[in-house]
């Protein structure tokens, strides 16, 4: 019993040896077919690629809202009662039709008024003229006269004073003969000498001369007298000049007058008032046509927010689009700020019109950034062209709009990953030769994107460029 036992143990441990050895054998094999091999490392082989032309274009995709070309929102100057609404919404107006009306009952009143302002003022103007005419005669002729009178007293006047000069005369000449006269007949009673003189021989002569003094100085006096009352005379004859004063004055007040009258104050006044009423009259047509709203231009009615009936403010009630030139508001992100610029083509696909495509140019883009959906992004606008009329656009329309920041067609390109950048905008490219040896050439980059890169110069079609170890179709 105990050998049976002994013989079986013997066995087992026998093939256990054998599925250990077995299973060792096909670790070593699995081992040396798939890890060793997997450590063995490749040589890359080198991938080559054939310079060809083809089309490349560069852009950039935003969406957008279609816009009107212009819009404009239309209200009143003044407040007041709509009477009249005469549009409604999706009606074409041109410029100068009437879209609306307030009641006008007390600007009409005010017209009426400032009209017949006028028209008082212009009679009182006319009146002013009149009178002024006459005024004006009347003062041409007072100044005639004054004038004449004036130039008779001076004439007279100067008459007088050559009265008055030779009484002056007269009467100096009389004062110097009394003078003389005096002397004379002082001396003919001069004790000194009558004391020398003989009184027997002298006395005759003595009183003859005596006599022929005293003659002498009586006739002085009297001549001084006559000349006194001569000169007296002339100077009260002078006094006459206050005549000609007053003459002067009345000549003066005379040309004043007439200035007057040619200065036309009074007409100047009434003509001030005249103008003030046809001020005044204006401002009233003026209250009149703003209470009429008419269409400053040609267009559509895209929204309406007041009834007749309404008491109206100043606030827009009428919106008026110019939908001929249509644009759309597209919004980009950041990252594509070198891809627009003004003058870029777009291409425009409206959701509601996916199998349409509408062509347009970029007119603005916004100098500050706009918040979308909480990101900031580049606000710009382009408008279409060549739109068809007969299709309906409905403001605020959303769109793709793509940008063509570039392109270039039938021109010659590489695969990006040929590119050598040897500096800041300068590329060179490995050129294969015949013999497969590499060759370095700079080469002038145009547009690229990010696949393919537009060669400008330094390259010819069919030439072979290494794109290193990148595989490119």
């Amino acid at each position: 019993m105990k050998t049976t036992i002994g013989r079986k143990e013997k066995q087992w441990r026998i093939w256990a040896v054998i599925l250990l050895v077995v299973i060792a054998i096909a670790i070593y094999v699995y081992y040396t077919r798939n890890v060793t091999s997997a450590e063995v490392v490749e040589e890359p082989t080198l991938q080559t690629t054939t310079v060809r032309k083809g089309d490349i274009v560069i852009t950039a995709v935003g969406r957008g809202n279609l816009m009107s070309g212009s819009e404009i929102a239309l209200g009143f100057r003044s407040g007041g009662v709509l009477v009249d609404l005469a549009v409604a919404v999706g009606d074409e107006v041109t410029a100068g039709q009437v879209l609306a009306r307030l009641d006008d009952t007390a600007v009409q009143i005010q017209v009426a008024q400032a009209e017949l302002n006028l028209e008082q003022t212009q009679a009182k103007l006319e009146t002013a003229r009149n009178a002024i005419t006459q005024t004006l005669e009347a003062s041409q002729a007072n100044l005639a006269a004054a004038q004449a009178d004036y130039d008779s007293l001076v004439l007279e006047s100067q008459h007088i004073g050559d009265q008055l000069t030779s009484a002056r005369v007269n009467l100096e000449q009389a004062q110097e003969q009394l003078i003389f006269a005096q002397d004379a007949y002082n001396v003919t009673w001069d004790p000194a000498r009558d004391w020398e003189l003989s009184i027997k021989n002298r006395a005759a002569a003595l009183e003859n001369e005596r006599a022929a003094t005293l003659r002498a100085l009586e006739k002085a006096k009297d001549d001084l007298e006559i000349a006194r009352a001569n000169y007296n005379l002339a100077v009260l004859n002078l006094d006459a000049d206050s005549a000609t004063h007053l003459a002067r004055v009345k000549l003066l007040a005379a040309q004043q007058a007439l200035d007057e009258s040619l200065s036309g104050a009074t007409v100047q006044t009434a003509d001030w008032s005249v103008q003030q009423a046809e001020l005044a009259l204006a401002a009233a047509h003026l209250s009149l046509e703003s209470a009429t709203l008419y269409a400053p231009a040609n267009g559509t009615i895209i929204a309406v927010s007041a009834n007749a009936g309404d008491v109206l403010g100043t606030n827009p009630i009428i919106t008026l689009a110019d939908l001929s030139a249509l644009q759309v508001r597209f919004y980009l992100e950041e990252s594509d700020l070198s891809k627009v610029t003004v003058g870029n083509k777009v291409r425009v696909v409206f959701d509601a019109l996916p199998d349409q495509e509408f062509s347009g140019q970029v007119t603005r883009i916004d100098p500050a950034l706009v918040t979308v959906d909480g990101t900031l992004a580049i606000q710009g606008w382009a408008t279409l062209v060549d739109v068809a009329s007969q299709i309906m656009f409905p403001i605020g329309l959303t769109a793709e709009i793509e940008i063509i920041a570039g392109e270039a067609y039938k021109t010659l390109l590489v695969p990006v990953q040929a590119l050598r950048e040897l500096g800041p905008g300068q590329f060179a490219v490995f050129v294969v030769s015949e013999s497969g040896e590499l060759k370095l050439r700079p080469v002038e980059v145009g547009l690229r994107d990010f696949a393919n890169a537009q060669i400008l110069s330094g390259l010819e079609q069919g030439d072979v460029v290494s794109t290193g170890t990148v595989e490119t179709e």
